[in-house]
């Protein structure tokens, strides 16, 4: 979704008589450059606009809240001014306040909802604060390592923006900033099975067990996200994080279901089919649509992409007696059909505000390792994008 908030500035200059140098009440860091005239209040109207998704998505609502705001000025040179947290009240809309001296028209706003507190502690430039990172805990989950796939609350959100003067007016300023969210967004639409009825497996049977992340950068960097082609301040890739549940390395709850799975209720827990049947489907629609949330990657290696990797027990004549477990680990912004990227990027690469979409099919055995993938490919995935921006691709995994 691309979540566009509209930031009137509103500066009214006090005549206050001042001795000394005016110090703002941030409660991370100001910076005044110049000699204070006056005081001055900035009021931002923050007002998060939902977009429409190609299926009913539970997470929207909270994806769009807005806990907290923390908002850099910067003069026409780059020169910091003040960075402050700013106090956010909500009634019919969201808005966020602080109170500085010395704006100018044509200063630059940078503008950070749900970081965590003190995160541009230290900045001196426009470069500093939009290089400060976010921890994966911070980022996906909050703060909390043990959240599970329930749509977050406080994902971080960034953008920019320039004062003007309102029209008509030489005290009062505004500006209009585009803000995006800075993680991005799996989510499997749909899991099938689609078995020949000539082969080996016409008779299989696949249960999922669990659904996972692996292979996510640790950290995000705050950077303008506006676009793919301006986005280039992927974190270093240092740790693979992963939300297998049997992983006892970098397990991060929230990058999975777990097992047994929570936080999504299946249509079927067995998945069985021919080709010439009808095709069991794990889940659709609406609750049934299960999605995580992970960091922007740049990270295109067999060994190192991040994947969206589907875990089960896979029968290949239908009983107990076949049964092993299997993982289908399903590249993201991928389309197995020519090897591009989906969403206009570069394939494989993960950029933020993105929703990747998946829809999977499964006609043959899996891999016996999650981080071992299928080549020729045992399952296939159609994926789209759009703002948040969903990114749809199928995969078929035969």
């Amino acid at each position: 979704m691309r979540t566009k908030s509209t930031v009137l500035v509103s500066i009214a200059l006090a005549a206050i008589a001042m001795q000394g140098v005016f110090t703002s009440c941030s409660s991370d860091e100001s910076v005044n450059t110049e000699k204070s005239t006056g005081l001055q209040t900035l009021k931002v109207n923050l007002s998060p606009i939902s977009r429409a998704a190609v299926y009913t998505d539970p997470g929207t609502t909270n994806e769009n809240t807005i806990n907290s705001v923390t908002i850099g000025i910067f003069s026409t040179t780059g020169v910091l001014k003040t960075i402050q947290d700013a106090s956010v009240t909500t009634t019919t809309t969201t808005s966020a306040n602080i109170t500085t001296s010395q704006l100018t028209a044509g200063d630059k706003i940078l503008v950070a909802v749900n970081a965590k507190a003190g995160t541009f502690a230290g900045a001196t430039s426009e470069t500093d604060f939009e290089n400060k990172a976010l921890a994966i805990d911070d980022a996906l989950a909050g703060g909390s390592s043990s959240a599970t796939t329930v749509a977050n609350t406080k994902l971080p959100m960034f953008g920019t923006g320039t004062i003007a003067l309102s029209s008509g007016s030489t005290t009062a300023f505004e500006s209009s900033v585009d803000i995006y969210h800075m993680v991005s967004k799996v989510t499997l639409q749909s899991l099938n099975v689609n078995f020949a009825t000539t082969g080996a497996y016409n008779k299989a049977t696949f249960t999922p067990t669990e659904v996972f992340l692996s292979n996510v950068p640790d950290q995000l960097d705050f950077y303008p996200a506006n676009t793919i082609s301006s986005y280039s301040t992927f974190a270093t890739y240092t740790n693979l994080c992963h939300g297998e549940s049997t992983v006892t390395t970098n397990l991060k709850s929230y990058l999975g279901t777990g097992t047994p799975i929570t936080g999504f209720t299946p249509v079927n827990n067995t998945l069985s089919g021919l080709s010439t049947g009808t095709t069991s489907n794990w889940g659709a629609s609406g609750s049934k649509i299960l999605y995580l949330y992970t960091m922007p990657s740049n990270n295109t290696g067999t060994l190192t992409a991040s994947r969206l990797v589907i875990k089960g027990v896979f029968r290949s004549d239908g009983t107990d007696a076949t049964k092993t477990t299997v993982y289908y680990p399903v590249n993201i912004n991928y389309n197995s059909a020519d090897g591009k990227a989906v969403d206009g990027g570069t394939a494989k690469q993960i950029y933020p505000n993105k929703n990747y979409i998946l829809s999977v099919t499964i006609s043959s055995k899996g891999s016996d390792s999650a981080t071992t993938p299928i080549d020729p490919e045992a399952a296939t995935a159609t994926v789209t994008v759009k703002s948040f921006v969903d990114a749809s691709q199928t995969n078929i995994f035969n």
